[in-house]
């Protein structure tokens, strides 16, 4: 590709009927913005158009495990395939036409060679303005062209600063050639296929290869012998996931959304956590026509939920053709293609349906792991029940029965063993062997019931974690009130949100609380500031939730009413901190796999609910009200309370004998409950009848 000649050689045809015909600033939103510091969505858009043109081959070029220097002409990023290729009426009418619906235009959703067609809006060609400056095309067509008796090459760029300058109408296309292959200057291309390159890479940090080949690879279900994709010599690999546990065990299982259609999916957990910030994503996947429809997600699942920790461990996939389903039908999927519009009535339908199938597998796999510990606990861990063998026989009965309350505990089997050791270590001192002593001396019998110390164990462990629950319900109540009484957001709500982060959401992380975006840039990254506009913009919180995802929360005070300006600024954070992280050069740096923002307000005026909208679509910005956000930490935490309510009370009826004050500085005599002392009663007149 080193030639700069510019010749048309193509009977009347002439450079000045190539033009890109845009919209405003269009290229700048729908590409520049949209895959900002996103290589791999940017060029799987790249290999996307590789599928649809019946591709078998695609070859990827571009710098891995090198920080990338916009002033380094040696770099650039190749797609090149061995596809239909483009014709010259091809190129002006379709390529060079940004949003053409492909579908609707040429009345089928099929490629030539019968593929389902990825594309839909027309806008994916744009992806690459996000990481370059500089966008070439060399595309040969299959068949001869008529008017010059041979295959023909198609070769032109377009460069952004110039398409960006346009405020609307056509925008300038270098037409570098155009004519038979047999004439075309050096460093063209003479078979059939599209080549695609990008220059004037945008500053990034270097991208790790492995990560890269992962990342890449989870965006494609339709890789293999009729579509092979290789990125730099090597065939497109994925991440060799090892799983714990599985559902269905093999292959993929079938279900449907209600109103909406069919679905295949499976559902996986890991051994051990997933190391997010080594580029290890938990979380499901979804596809549509072999293509990623939505990053990973976890169907925006709520807390109080048996197993949710179990998230950090989960991964899975999901197969839902009618989210994009034909040439009339609804399409589902946002406009960037990799996130679902889940405000649509189909979208929620398919979230309940993905959150009841979490909570089911979440559930499963939580007795799996129990299955587990218990075994480890008498197969792995010898010096533990040989510990336990050597107690005497009621204590060691009562070891037994703690075995059996906390298998179900959800906890990592190493916790388990240090809980069990330091219960051990109880049962084998003094203070607490004269104890259940006494506890013995009352009756035998209902000493072999063991729900005696036990249950009393429980039943306190309940009654701490309703005070832990009415203590959050007090937060949220106060929450309330702020939200009500129009409270100030700098130094009261902002203060409160900090002291209780798990109203925001519990499954966030709170990272730092309220300061200058570019000095918590600085902290976490050691980036200097440059002077740029947003280095003196204020955040109130950064959160990292479990799916590697950076948070950023933007909150106005309790009756504030947010306007276009205040989504605005909140996409500005965004965009300041998408824009620092292309700056990073370490490559062991922590990394957040995505960026959102997101406000909160009392209502939302009516002027922004557009712009709101479309950045929900794009995964930029979120709106929440206070109301919504107070009653889903009321939900979360009251059916969290009525569960250890019953808990505690089902413990209370169960157990007839009571152990008062037992702490680690010692014990007073244990005395029986009224009920126990009733019950021994009765029993003991019983006996001598």
């Amino acid at each position: 590709m080193a030639a700069e000649t510019h010749q048309v050689l193509l009977p009347g045809r002439t450079p000045e009927e190539l033009a890109l015909t845009i919209a405003g600033n269009i290229v700048k939103h729908l590409g520049v913005q949209m895959y900002a510091g996103r290589p791999v969505p940017a060029i799987a858009e790249l290999i996307s158009n590789s599928w649809d043109a019946d591709a078998i081959k695609v070859n990827v070029r571009l710098p891995l495990d090198e920080a990338w220097d916009p002033t380094n002409q040696d770099q650039f990023i190749e797609v090149s395939d061995n596809g239909n290729g483009m014709t010259w009426d091809m190129v002006r009418y379709a390529y060079l036409n940004v949003g053409r619906d492909r579908r609707k235009t040429e009345k089928t959703d099929k490629s030539p060679g019968g593929r389902p067609l990825q594309g839909r809006k027309g806008v994916g060609k744009l992806a690459g303005f996000g990481i370059a400056d500089t966008l070439e095309v060399q595309t040969v067509y299959k068949d001869a062209d008529s008017s010059v008796k041979e295959k023909a090459l198609i070769w032109f760029k377009l460069d952004l600063s110039d398409i960006t300058k346009i405020e609307q109408g056509p925008a300038p296309v270098d037409v570098v050639f155009a004519g038979p292959i047999s004439r075309a200057p050096a460093g063209a291309r003479k078979t059939k296929g599209t080549t695609v390159a990008l220059r004037h890479l945008h500053e990034r940090k270097a991208r790790n290869a492995d990560r890269f080949h992962h990342s890449m690879a989870q965006r494609f279900l339709l890789i293999g012998p009729k579509f092979r994709v290789r990125i730099n010599g090597e065939d497109l690999r994925e991440e060799d996931i090892q799983l714990q546990w599985r559902e269905p065990k093999n292959g993929w299982a079938t279900d449907n959304v209600t109103g909406c259609g069919p679905i295949k999916y499976w559902i996986g957990f890991t051994p051990q956590p997933r190391k997010q910030n080594e580029g290890e994503l938990s979380g499901i996947l979804i596809y549509t026509r072999g293509k990623i429809s939505q990053e990973q997600t976890f169907f925006e699942i709520s807390g109080g939920v048996t197993g949710q920790h179990g998230l950090r461990y989960m991964v899975g996939m999901v197969k839902a053709e009618w989210l994009d389903a034909g040439i009339d039908a609804p399409d589902h999927i946002a406009t960037p293609r990799d996130s679902i519009a889940w405000e649509s009535p189909e979208g929620t339908a398919f979230k309940e349906w993905g959150q009841n199938l979490l909570k089911k597998c979440l559930s499963e796999w939580a007795k799996f792991r129990a299955s587990l510990r218990e075994k480890q606990i008498k197969e792995v861990s010898p010096e533990l029940m040989t510990r336990i063998e050597r107690l005497a026989p009621s204590y060691r009965d009562v070891a037994l029965q703690f075995v059996d309350k906390f298998k179900s505990v959800e906890m990592e089997p190493t916790e388990f063993q240090d809980i069990l050791s330091w219960f051990l270590d109880a049962l084998e001192n003094a203070t607490l062997r004269s104890i259940l002593q006494k506890l013995r001396e009352t009756d035998i019998a209902d000493l072999r019931q063991l729900d005696n110390l036990l249950s009393k164990m429980e039943v306190r462990t309940a009654v701490t974690l309703l005070q832990i629950i009415d203590s959050n319900l007090a937060a949220i109540e106060t929450l309330e009130k702020m939200h009500r009484q129009n409270a100030k957001e700098r130094g009261v709500i902002s203060t409160h949100l900090e002291r209780n982060p798990w109203l925001m959401d519990p499954t966030w992380m709170l990272n730092k609380a309220e300061g200058r975006v570019a000095t918590w840039i600085k902290r976490e990254f050691g980036l200097e500031e440059k002077g740029a506009a947003g280095d003196a913009d204020r955040a109130d919180f950064f959160c990292v939730a479990v799916g590697g995802t950076l948070h950023i929360v933007e909150i106005k005070r309790g009756a504030h009413v947010a306007t276009v300006k205040d989504v605005n600024q909140a996409d500005k954070y965004r965009k300041y901190v998408v824009k620092r992280f292309s700056e990073l050069t370490d490559h062991k740096a922590i990394r957040y796999a995505y960026v959102q923002s997101h406000l909160i307000a009392a209502e939302l005026h009516d002027d922004a609910q557009s712009i709101k909208e479309s950045f929900a679509n794009s995964g930029w910005v979120f709106f929440t009200t206070w109301d919504d956000l107070i009653e889903r930490a009321k939900q979360s935490h009251s059916q969290f309370r009525e569960i250890l309510q019953k808990r505690a009370k089902e413990s209370e009826e169960s157990s007839y004998l009571g152990v008062q004050n037992v702490s680690g500085g010692g014990a007073s005599e244990p005395q029986p409950t009224k009920k126990a002392q009733k019950k021994a009663k009765r029993k003991n007149k019983g006996r001598r009848k």
